[in-house]
């Protein structure tokens, strides 16, 4: 199908009846509805104006009258000239050329004075001649250019397929980077006045214009628009009053470009709601629900000795909001961190009370290292059974004392590289064991090596299995003896020792089990490296 049957108009329409059909059909055929149609139908007006330009060349040129030749009796004065039989006559003067209608309106123009010149040059009868020194005028006036434009698309439907005068590409590119770019000057003042309610009034009353009804112009609008958010700041309501200008919707695929800029522009959109959210919680001062605490503890500007006081009726609960809230601060929007008074989100952990099991992991690492040193004592000193118990019991209150010092201060150290902890134990320690309690890689791992270390220079290769195969027996054998409450066992760490609570049935047969294997190698094969780290 041909341009003339797409427009439905004869082989030889002029410019204006092209531009007014193509306005006329363009009111059923939008982008938005039928963008294949859309795309004909400005191929097919692109096309048809093209060849009705090039007829109007073409009959300019054929209808160019040629001189005719002067005659030789016809033009004495000339040809006495020629043959120097008179000298030439003086030039006359050029009469002054008067300013035509149009170019005397356009004198001194502005945009104050503007709105009264159109009515006039419509009176006077040069309408087209005013359009056109008025686009000229644009073109060489840059310090005028936008104001002026801004009123021809509004009053003269400049830059639309029913404007009345004729541009080139050119032109047309420069009128609507220079119109776009005041109209992102003005939205961008009221930003940073932090005037949303006249910014959108103005975006709202932009985006109505004719011109940027246009697909290709309203998609650098919308460009413009969202280059100007991303370097600016704004809240949540205003970027989705934004996005309903514009029809914009993540979950229909109707997003703007660069869309990488629509990315960023979306996840910031969810921190700024996730700050608000933390900044009304720090509000609800009465709340007593985790969360709100957790929020008043992480953003909010607090002594050391309101931090002590807020945290110090925390239960686990509480602990647990904390440890969520750091995490998606540090991993979800770290940008965040920059706006709340401590720079380090997980600070609050200095607070936290010593698991109630510090006490049953004294005394279990005291009766361990006793029992390890005891049967140490019997092999290398030839100790008697109860004199050798008395001094391991001595020597292992002792490496226990230090052992739990060392273990503070470690824990200290953990903390500093808790980021590493948790990245290295979700990838290295398997899904399996990822339950409470929830173990990590440095903090807990390093002490086991340590302890590992101690048994097997005390009792060689089969110490170290001992506290090894223990340790995992407990971890993998879910099934436990006696229940002790948790009040209970922070007063009484030694009855909850001797309870076994939280201990696998397995772990003491194997224990009694292992310690009678080391006895009976140290008295039949006292040989590295069974019972011994080195040989000897």
């Amino acid at each position: 199908m041909d341009c003339w049957t797409l427009l439905e108009l004869p082989d030889d329409a002029d410019e204006r009846s092209i531009k007014r059909s193509y306005a006329k059909r363009l009111k059923t055929t939008r982008p938005d509805e039928d963008a294949e149609g859309f795309q004909r139908l400005r191929e097919a007006y692109e096309r048809a104006l093209q060849l009705a330009r090039w007829r109007e060349d073409e009959t300019d040129d054929g209808c160019a009258e040629p001189v005719a030749a002067a005659l030789p009796g016809d033009n004495l004065q000339a040809w006495s000239g020629l043959v120097e039989m008179s000298p030439p006559l003086a030039p006359m003067p050029a009469a002054a050329v008067a300013p035509t209608p149009a170019q005397a309106l356009l004198k001194g123009l502005t945009l104050e004075n503007l709105p009264q010149r159109w009515p006039e040059a419509q009176a006077r009868e040069c309408a087209q001649d005013f359009q056109n020194l008025l686009l000229e005028h644009c073109c060489k006036h840059p310090e005028q250019r936008a104001p002026l434009i801004d009123w021809a698309v509004r009053h003269l439907d400049w830059l639309t397929p029913w404007q009345s005068l004729s541009m080139s590409e050119t032109q047309q590119r420069s009128l609507v980077d220079a119109l776009l770019s005041y109209y992102r000057q003005a939205l961008e003042e009221q930003l940073q006045a932090n005037q949303e309610r006249a910014f959108l009034a103005l975006l709202t009353q932009y985006s109505e214009r004719p011109w940027l009804q246009i697909f290709d112009h309203r998609l650098q609008w919308q460009s413009t628009v969202l280059i100007l958010l991303n370097e600016q700041q704004w809240s949540v309501p205003l970027f989705e009053r934004v996005c309903q200008v514009f029809g914009w919707d993540e979950q229909r695929g109707a997003i703007p470009e660069p869309a990488w800029i629509w990315q960023q522009l979306v996840q910031r959109c969810e921190q700024e709601a996730f700050y608000q959210d933390l900044q009304h919680k720090l509000q609800q001062e009465h709340s007593w629900a985790p969360e709100v605490l957790a929020a008043q503890l992480l953003a909010k500007p607090l002594s050391p000795r309101q931090q002590r006081n807020l945290t110090r009726g925390f239960t686990q609960n509480e602990w647990q909001a904390c440890q969520q809230l750091a995490q998606t601060l540090t991993w979800r929007f770290p940008q965040l961190i920059e706006r709340l008074p401590q720079s380090d989100v997980f600070y609050w952990q200095k607070f936290m009370p010593q698991s109630s099991t510090t006490g049953e992991t004294w005394v279990r690492a005291w009766l361990g290292i006793a029992l390890a040193l005891t049967l140490f004592f019997i092999q290398e000193r030839h100790d008697p059974p109860l004199h050798a118990a008395i001094l391991a019991a001595l020597g292992g209150w002792l490496a226990a004392v230090l052992g739990l010092l060392a273990l503070t201060a470690w824990n200290a150290l953990a903390l500093r590289m808790l980021d590493l902890d948790l990245w290295l134990s979700e990838r290295l320690i398997p899904k399996s064991l990822h339950r409470p309690p929830y173990r990590r890689l440095l903090r807990h791992g390093i002490p086991f090596l340590a302890l590992m270390a101690l048994f097997a220079s005390l009792l060689g290769l089969l110490g170290m299995l001992t506290y090894l195969g223990f340790t995992l027996i407990g971890v993998l054998h879910h099934k436990r003896i006696g229940q002790v409450s948790e009040a209970f066992r922070l007063k009484h760490p030694w009855l909850s020792v001797l309870h076994w609570s939280h201990f696998s049935p397995w772990q003491p047969v194997f224990l009694l089990l292992m310690v009678g294997v080391i006895h009976a190698c140290q008295v039949f094969y006292p040989a590295f490296p069974l019972t011994r780290l080195l040989p000897g």
